[in-house]
């Protein structure tokens, strides 16, 4: 009777355990889901770890081939790093990474474009509130791979010379013979010495292979949560998702032959899965039996053979993932509206703001089919308008959005040149830095592969006057052809009136109000007629003769 009374006591001690523990799983998973409720529909903050940095490029790396990317002088200038950080609600390396990759690989041809699907998933998520928050856990329970990409670990793997698994099915056949031989009076010695060398024999051979390969086992264990994954969205989304549960499941089965099951051997820590001692017995018949090396190579080959499987995959659950963050991003904005892409080179629209201003951002309007140059002081809101535009015409061709009410153009071939820094490593002058990022910018335009539209912000400021106006009069000429549509910004105010009619002037103004600037923020039509550069050293608190010094020798003097 005591023998059953402690008995019931540790199944009851046990049973409580995995109640609790399923409890703390509940209950955490509904803070999540609240989280994701209150911060869905605004902007973030926080900031990416290292390993997050690393590795969100991985996907945009391997499918870059062929397709048309945004140059890191393009990238940089409009801040889309930043833009990533403040408007990605994913949740896991496979959105990290699909987001990023359509940003940085913006459509540029209709028979590429794939946004009448992404409206309808997005629709599909607005729709049904739970499905979306349901798809976010599960993508949240994916989690991340860890310090790199997995298209990074897939490469690492490719550089393992496949080991032949008949090895370990001898050996194991040898424990087999081993042990009968000791069912045997006259083998039992025999077979116990057998076994002897045999279990210390496989321990030296585990204990060297797997340290070749278990750095590797962090790909599996993603590859198999990211299979676990792909089956539970296949039960959980609707028929509406049929296009993308046909991949999900066409994928799957050709990866048939990997059980998610698996992932309790291939993971190198395996405490939080099977408990302490669970690891401690599941190591040592590892070591016996090899079993975690042997998936590791039947794994490999499977990968190498379907490798286009695991691509399926993640860009099927990426895109499911991106369609949730496209819907959060518009539900950050005031309003936004569907780009309409049309033949006719030009840009009209109504309203835009620049997407990282938000609530800050001054609404503003234009309609042009040529070349725009913005003249104004300083500050004035010149270089924000430009990257204002260019900004939007991105996400138009990413996200299939935009921060204004309206918004018709072609798809671009999108370029810049405007936060152009000398190079110090390479002994690189600003000039030499800008003439090469404006070259890049012609010679794109010259190939004529698709409509080009360039920013640039003062054209040749790193040389003097005389031969900045004349040799930039001729570049922006370059870069008004029928196929392009150039934004430029300059204090020029002789290179504006060099460059009409082949150029639009639109300018920015200030007011100077009780020893105060206020800037409007709102473009108007001609080119700016004042100046506040000497004023606004005056508002700074320069010394007077300075300020009536410089008036007198721009011939402003009062």
């Amino acid at each position: 009777m005591d023998k059953v009374i402690i008995l019931l006591v540790i199944f009851g001690l046990l049973a409580a355990v995995i109640i609790i523990g399923k409890v703390m799983e509940k209950n955490k998973e509904r803070d999540f889901r609240k989280k994701l409720n209150r911060d869905f529909d605004k902007p973030l903050s926080k900031e990416y770890s290292r390993e997050r940095k690393q590795s969100i490029n991985g996907y945009f790396l391997r499918h870059a081939d062929d397709c048309f990317v945004l140059d890191d002088i393009t990238w940089n200038d409009f801040e889309l790093d930043r833009f990533i950080k403040t408007f990605n609600h994913s949740y896991s390396s496979v959105g990290d990474e699909y987001y990023y990759a359509r940003l940085r690989m913006p459509k540029i041809s209709a028979e590429d474009c794939d946004f009448e699907r992404l409206e309808e998933v997005i629709r599909y998520f607005s729709e049904d509130e739970k499905l979306r928050e349901d798809y976010q856990v599960l993508m949240a329970k994916l989690g991340r791979s860890g310090k790199f990409s997995l298209y990074s670990y897939l490469d690492f793997l490719s550089a393992i010379p496949s080991d032949k698994p008949v090895i370990t099915i001898i050996d194991w056949l040898l424990y087999l013979a081993s042990i009968g031989m000791m069912f045997f009076s006259g083998l039992f010695y025999l077979g116990l010495i057998l076994l002897i060398l045999l279990v210390i024999v496989n321990i030296i051979v585990y204990l060297s292979r797997i340290r070749r390969i278990e750095p590797y086992f962090a790909s599996f264990t993603y590859i198999l949560r990211i299979i676990k994954t792909a089956e539970k969205t296949v039960k959980r989304l609707p028929d509406s998702f049929r296009i993308e549960k046909e991949k999900l499941i066409g994928a799957r089965k050709k990866l048939s032959k990997i059980s998610t099951a698996n992932i309790v051997f291939l993971q190198s820590d395996n405490s939080s899965a099977v408990g302490d001692m669970g690891n401690g017995l599941l190591s040592f018949f590892k070591m016996f039996f090899q079993f975690d090396i042997f998936l590791f190579y039947r794994m490999k080959k499977q990968i190498e053979n379907h490798g286009d499987a695991v691509d399926d995959l993640f860009e099927t659950l990426g895109f499911l993932d991106f369609g949730v963050n496209v819907l959060s991003f518009r539900r950050t904005l005031q309003y936004y509206s569907v780009p309409e892409f049309i033949d006719q080179c030009g840009i009209h629209t109504t309203e835009m703001v620049h997407p990282l201003l938000l609530s800050d951002g001054v609404a503003n309007s234009i309609s042009t089919e040529k070349g725009v140059l913005l003249t104004g002081s300083n500050a004035s809101g010149k270089s924000t308008f430009l990257r204002m535009i260019g900004l939007n015409a991105v996400l138009a061709q990413s996200l299939h959005t935009v921060y204004a009410k309206e918004y018709t153009a072609p798809l671009y071939r999108v370029y810049s040149s405007m936060s152009i820094r000398d190079n110090l490593e390479s002994g690189e002058s600003y000039y030499m830095a800008e003439i090469k990022s404006i070259k890049r910018i012609l010679d794109a335009i010259q190939d004529e592969s698709g409509p080009v539209l360039c920013f640039v912000d003062e054209v040749l400021r790193g040389t003097n006057t005389k031969e900045r106006i004349a040799a930039g009069a001729e570049i922006m000429r370059s870069m008004q052809q029928k196929h392009t549509i150039c934004f430029a910004a300059t204090h020029d105010l002789e290179l504006a009136s060099i460059l009409v009619p082949e150029f639009e002037n639109y300018h920015f103004d200030e007011e100077i109000k009780d020893d105060d600037i206020l800037f409007p923020y709102q473009l108007k039509k001609g080119y700016a007629t004042s100046r506040n550069a000497i004023a606004l050293l005056r508002i700074m608190g320069y010394p007077e003769d300075i300020v009536s010094n410089a008036l007198e020798n721009a011939g402003m003097g009062e």
